[in-house]
């Protein structure tokens, strides 16, 4: 399969170049799987990157979105309202309809930042609400990684020396954050599974089966747009 990918050129290379979006429960290895099909795939990687970007294009003070994120809570429209950065926020009449306003122009800002890497194909884009800003995009592959909580909390603790405590405050802080994100931004539930083409459990599978995965959808994606045909929502 993916040496089909790869032989590939000219029109049909452009044909199937996708961008694919990772959401994950935390410590489900999002970043790894990204990093992963990456390689595989000769697509760009885009995490902090995009933070890298916004702060070029835009001239912020790079992180800025971190910290948003990290913020994010019931209160993250009120963290929003008091951002304004060249052009992007600007200072808004209070109450409601200054946090839907600062909300509109958050969403604008990762639309313009991610909707051009779609367009072009072959990016990988980790977190950052893309699986809300590019639903509806025909080129966008939508990816949630699930696994349960204990093993996660074991993947923090491996990989980042971790107490377990420490590990499984980390998870539910940043579940937390996630799912706040998405409601108070998005005004989406994180765990809808209509925003997914492909769900995964990485504790039960291994990124190389992902990879696959992701593989055959990416080849689905080429049969619908010679055909017509729609593409099957896969989970596992």
């Amino acid at each position: 399969m993916h040496s089909r990918l790869r032989r590939r050129t000219g029109s049909e290379r452009r044909c199937v170049m996708a961008v694919v979006t990772i959401s994950r429960q935390f410590g489900a290895g999002g970043w790894t799987l990204g990093e992963k099909l990456s390689r595989k795939f000769g697509f760009h990687l885009v995490d902090k990157d995009v933070i890298d970007k916004i702060a070029r294009k835009e001239k912020m003070t790079p992180g800025w979105l971190d910290a948003i994120e990290k913020e994010a809570s019931n209160k993250m429209l009120d963290v929003l309202s008091k951002i304004v950065s060249s052009g992007i926020f600007y200072k808004a009449p209070g109450g409601q309809e200054g946090q839907e306003f600062q909300r509109r122009k958050y969403v604008d800002f990762l639309a313009r930042v991610m909707k051009p890497m779609a367009d072009k194909g072959g990016y990988v884009i980790v977190g950052r609400g893309a699986q809300f800003v590019l639903r509806r995009h025909p080129k966008a592959i939508h990816v949630l990684l699930v696994g349960e909580f204990d093993k996660r909390v074991d993947f923090l603790m491996e990989h980042y020396k971790l107490s377990r405590t420490d590990a499984e405050n980390m998870v539910r802080d940043r579940e937390r954050e996630r799912a706040a994100l998405a409601s108070n931004v998005f005004n989406e539930n994180i765990d809808d599974p209509s925003l997914y083409d492909l769900s995964l459990n990485t504790c039960k599978i291994s990124f190389d089966w992902a990879i696959e995965a992701v593989s055959c959808l990416l080849d689905l994606q080429l049969r619908q747009e010679e055909t017509g045909g729609p593409v099957v929502k896969i989970q596992s």
